[in-house]
């Protein structure tokens, strides 16, 4: 896909990956440490990764589940038989994802919990943003968009305050959230706010919603530009050092707790 300034539905994850542009992701990573950044592998199909994107489908586009997934049959794969009729399946996937009946199970029962929040038709969903920020191209992919606020669905361990303000820590949301505001600013959208949807992995699926202060939002932002600047000088020197440190660090006694 060609980049071009707009917003986009229907933009699969393969095609999005093609599109040659930073990511928050990019500088999320190289904040915290550039030799990751340059380093990391491409991200493997892991069940906790499928499983994510299947909560987002069965959520997002529910209607669309089938055509991206398919339910594996339950058959006993450690029999000649089982063995061919699974084959006999996986040669009739096409680009579909098979996934378990368990795991949809679990999506469909946390879905039922945030009902309330499922996007509108006329909402936005899965959609792609290709914009210019700080005269570079990024590439965005929101949850949804409701054309006036942009919201994000987390499956996280600990979705009480205590524990999403750890990851939001942990996981540079606010930078995410600060790129994501911008975004729709660089394209002329409104982008009143930003909220998470924070909802536990674990039964019975507790959630809680929230967004950034104006003053964490103004730091995500500052986080953005620290990292795009750390990123744009070590591809200019082709030096990407570990977290970013020189020397031997020492680690006082007031840092372990």
């Amino acid at each position: 896909m060609k980049f071009e300034p707009g917003i986009y539905e229907g933009v699969s994850y393969e095609e999005y990956a093609e599109i040659e542009a930073f990511r928050s992701h990019d500088l999320t990573t190289v904040i915290d440490c550039p030799y990751t950044w340059k380093y990391q592998l491409p991200l493997k199909e892991t069940p906790a990764l499928i499983e994510g994107r299947v909560q987002h489908s069965v959520f997002l586009e529910l209607d669309k589940f089938e055509d991206e997934y398919v339910i594996e049959p339950k058959v006993d794969r450690r029999t000649k038989i089982g063995k061919a009729e699974y084959e006999d399946f996986l040669s009739g996937l096409g680009d579909r994802t098979p996934v378990k009946r368990e795991m949809l199970d679990i999506c469909l029962e946390r879905r039922e919990i945030v009902q309330e929040f499922i996007p509108n038709e006329d909402d936005k969903v899965e959609c792609t943003v290709l914009f210019h920020w700080r005269e570079h191209p990024f590439k965005a992919r929101f949850d949804w968009y409701d054309g006036i606020n942009v919201w994000d669905l987390k499956t996280c361990r600990d979705a009480s305050p205590r524990g999403f303000r750890g990851a939001i820590n942990s996981f540079n949301y606010h930078m995410q959230a600060a790129l994501y505001l911008d975004a729709c600013k660089a394209l002329g959208m409104r982008g009143d706010g930003f909220f998470f949807l924070a909802q536990e992995k674990a039964h019975p699926y507790p959630y809680a919603v929230y967004t950034l202060s104006g003053e964490a939002m103004e730091y995500g932002r500052s986080r953005n530009e620290q990292a795009l600047h750390t990123l744009l000088a070590c591809k200019e020197n082709d030096r990407f050092e570990p977290y970013n440190l020189d020397g031997v660090q020492i680690i006082e006694l007031s840092d372990l707790y």
